[in-house]
């Protein structure tokens, strides 16, 4: 039956709009939680809260921003309702310890992800739109444990006692996969972005 209402219409538009994020969603979901069916019901119950609270949506960022604002308590539950599962991380091998990413980088060029969302201009929009592809991309370049680490770290703001209880990783190690992952995140980035030949 099609709706008859501009209301429907609306309700329509808005549902097309939520679901085009689910893609992105997805990957971020199934990174994080082992199970696709868990991944798949975070989605779902993420798309499904943006439904319900889309008439007090701001337009303030992005409706993917959004999405994965309320993705990420979504996969947070679903972490910790699931904390009695084992994860093991490979340690780190004394060799990749020695490795100075520091050298690379200098500290005032580091790459932070919560610069990204600060003013609704058009082409700011645009490019930061390019950039959270771009990071995308590199977050699919990482090793996966080492993406999964990331994320519950910067993208979920887990702490770092609970991450370690989580996984089953020792501090040392998680910090040094953590540092790793900022690094190769940040070159991959700033090459995509063309400031490094």
């Amino acid at each position: 039956m099609a709706m008859a209402s501009s209301d429907g219409g609306a309700e329509a538009h808005a549902w097309r709009e939520l679901t085009g994020e689910r893609p992105f969603l997805m990957r971020l979901a199934r990174m994080q939680l082992s199970s696709p069916a868990d991944a798949e019901d975070a989605v779902q119950e993420a798309l499904l809260a943006g439904a319900a609270g889309w008439s007090g949506y701001q337009r303030t960022s992005s409706v993917r921003s959004w999405l994965a604002g309320i993705l990420r308590f979504k996969i947070i539950d679903a972490i910790r309702s699931r904390r009695a599962q084992t994860h093991r991380f490979e340690s780190v091998s004394e060799e990749e310890m020695a490795f100075n990413l520091d050298a690379l980088f200098t500290a005032e060029d580091a790459w932070h992800p919560a610069v990204l969302v600060d003013s609704v201009c058009g082409s700011v929009m645009l490019e930061r739109r390019q950039l959270l592809d771009l990071v995308e991309i590199c977050m699919n370049r990482l090793p996966e444990q080492t993406a999964q680490l990331f994320l519950m770290r910067e993208y979920l703001g887990m702490e770092l006692p609970e991450i370690e209880q989580t996984c089953t990783i020792s501090s040392g190690n998680l910090r040094v996969l953590l540092y790793r992952a900022r690094m190769r995140l940040r070159d991959c980035a700033v090459r995509g972005w063309g400031e490094l030949n």
